[in-house]
């Protein structure tokens, strides 16, 4: 019964993690092949017990150089949902999530690059000054992720996450019919995890 009690006050409230997002985007069209992106996010955990926590989860992965060319994708997310953790007492806490929300999509193309021009009504561009162009698209729509990790608990108030993984879903219409299409992609991510107060 001791054992028991002194288990679950290990169990912190509240939880704040900040991390590196890497996700490997399926676009599904013939225009756009799979590619990479890169980035941050961070998540904020309620924990209602010792198994089940609410999570709310925001980042943003970009790609600047798309397929090569000048083009810049950045897409942002934010899920919400529940969290069940595995504690036994130990340093180490497996953990599986369902998060529900949305995923907002900005692309951007430079287009037209000005070197020594003449622009009306008589500006004139030096030579070593560039100007540029570029055109932007953006879209927002739902976003699903559906995964887990492993938390490896330093002290009382950190642990390090090595590993999350999660299949992410998003329905964001395409840029260039308008199409929404279910594209599956994947998420990793590692991090340190900030545990707040006990239960």
């Amino acid at each position: 019964m001791l054992v028991s009690i002194a288990g679950a006050a290990d169990v912190p409230k509240m939880e704040g993690f900040l991390g590196y997002n890497y996700v490997r985007f399926n676009p599904n069209s013939d225009f756009f092949s799979s590619f990479n992106a890169n980035g941050g996010g961070g998540q904020f955990v309620y924990n209602v017990n010792e198994w089940i926590g609410g999570v709310f989860d925001m980042g943003a992965v970009t790609n600047g150089s798309l397929f090569g060319s000048t083009t810049d994708t950045t897409v942002l997310n934010f899920v919400a949902g529940p969290r069940f953790s595995y504690r036994r007492y130990s340093r180490f806490t497996p953990f599986a999530q369902v998060l529900f929300g949305g995923a907002y999509s900005t692309t951007s193309v430079r287009v037209i690059s000005l070197r020594g021009a003449v622009l009306p009504p008589g500006l004139v561009v030096p030579p070593d000054t560039a100007i540029t162009a570029r055109l932007n698209a953006s879209h927002t729509g739902f976003a699903m992720m559906a995964g887990g990790g492993l938390d490896i608990k330093v002290n009382d108030h950190i642990s390090v996450r090595p590993v999350g993984v999660d299949y992410y879903l998003t329905r964001i219409p395409s840029l260039l019919s308008g199409d929404t299409s279910n594209r599956n992609n994947f998420r990793y991510s590692a991090g340190v995890n900030f545990l707040f107060g006990a239960r």
